[in-house]
């Protein structure tokens, strides 16, 4: 997957590019945004090193794999209830009170239910997994360290100009699965819906104790609006989850209205 000639506008941590200064929305935090305008061919990059870096997917990985649990038919629809293995994955303390009860993709990939995504995961199977990981040329490729979590700070990476990749293969159904999967799974990531642009988004988090376990969050996925389409994947740190949650749509949210993507 390879972009045609670019424009680029680079915003590396020292500085900024004229009045815009979209690094100070990152209120001090490591992290990088990268923001594909597809009708300019032209990419907006915050912290350029940093986009190139591969990490955990984490819960963004919920895209790719509702696509693949349509395709292979282990979901037959998204508004579909679907069990989970309860002996497999018990109900745990932590959990939130949303992963609570009967879900289907729809609300599943809503509130993020990590056990429903682990079962989906684990019914496809690691050779189907494998192939269709290598056709959407995700990331490292790497499904090693399990079928039911290498995606959770896994085996599994991916950066942040590869989830865009990902994201604009999705989105002109360039990946080699039906049309309908495609369509199913977007209608399941809608966000928000204005009188001028439409917001579709999955969220992503955890852990990243290859840096001292600082919380670590991911906010992709793509705007349309006059009838462009705009991608943008960000990650950023923060010292606690509970900052996190809040802070990688804030962020993402604040740079997406200065470059003028949403109101």
């Amino acid at each position: 997957m390879n972009f045609p000639s670019l424009l680029m506008l680079l915003l590396s941590t020292n500085g900024g590019h004229d009045s815009v200064n979209l690094l100070d929305n990152f209120q001090g935090h490591d992290g990088t945004i990268v923001v594909y305008d597809q009708r300019r061919d032209y990419f907006t990059i915050v912290n350029e090193s940093r986009a190139n870096r591969r990490f955990s997917p984490f819960s963004t990985f919920k895209i790719p794999n509702s696509v693949i649990a349509l395709e292979t038919g282990v979901v037959g629809e998204i508004d579909e209830v679907v069990p989970w293995d309860t002996t497999r994955y018990p109900r745990e303390e932590w959990w939130p009170a949303q992963w609570i009860g009967k879900h289907t993709l729809r609300s599943a990939i809503k509130f993020s239910v990590v056990p429903i995504y682990r079962t989906i995961a684990s019914r496809v199977g690691p050779d189907r997994m494998r192939q269709y990981i290598d056709d959407f040329e995700y990331g490292n490729r790497d499904i090693s360290s399990g079928i039911d979590n290498f995606w959770l700070n896994g085996s599994l990476r991916i950066s942040a100009m590869e989830q865009i990749e990902f994201l604009r293969e999705f989105y002109n159904y360039w990946l080699a699965v039906s049309p309908t999967s495609i369509d199913e799974v977007k209608k399941i990531l809608i966000q928000e819906k204005t009188e001028n642009y439409v917001l579709s988004a999955k969220t992503g988090g955890g852990d990243k104790s290859e840096q001292g376990g600082k919380a670590f969050g991911w906010y992709v996925g793509y705007v349309e609006r006059d009838g462009n389409v705009f991608y943008f994947a960000l990650n950023i740190e923060a010292e606690s989850f509970s900052e996190i949650m809040k802070l990688r749509v804030d962020v993402a949210r604040s740079i997406l209205k200065e470059l003028k993507i949403i109101d």
